[in-house]
């Protein structure tokens, strides 16, 4: 992921580097909207999720030498969320949207849990928090680009 989120930052800054010695964009007045979201915030936008991937990953990986049993109740909810988040954004007509608020139900049915392990809550949080995030930076990222291509149209 690292690789190719720098070769598209390669590929930006070769076009920016192109448009601003273009003569003939100094004059037209074709010069970019600055009200548009640039490719540059986009990246940056998918630079934090690949973080909060990591994050989620390194996650994973530390509960998974914890001792005990994860809540099925959880272990099922959040793995068929973060499926389902997966499927929606290797289709590029998917949405995310519905997964937040699956994911704010999930959290809200483990804290009213009465058989809940405390000592699992950092865990379970973080998981939730992590993965929010990156659906918040996909549906931000797919709107970004929406609006790219729906300006482009016009």
């Amino acid at each position: 992921m690292s690789e190719e989120l720098n070769s598209a930052w390669q590929t930006v800054r070769l076009a920016r580097e192109s448009e601003r010695s273009n003569p003939r964009m100094l004059h037209s007045q074709n010069r970019r909207n600055h009200d548009e979201v640039s490719y540059e915030e986009i990246l940056h936008r998918v630079d934090e999720g690949i973080s909060h991937l990591r994050n989620l990953t390194r996650t994973l990986r530390e509960a998974s030498y914890a001792s005990g049993d994860w809540d099925e109740r959880f272990r099922e909810g959040w793995v068929e969320i973060a499926r389902d988040v997966g499927v929606a954004i290797a289709d590029p007509e998917g949405s995310v949207a519905e997964e937040l608020e699956r994911l704010t139900k999930l959290s809200t049915e483990m804290s009213d849990a009465e058989s809940l392990p405390n000592i699992e809550w950092p865990v379970y949080g973080s998981l939730i928090h992590s993965l929010r995030h990156i659906v918040i930076i996909v549906d931000d990222v797919a709107s970004a680009q929406e609006a790219r291509d729906t300006s482009k149209q016009g």
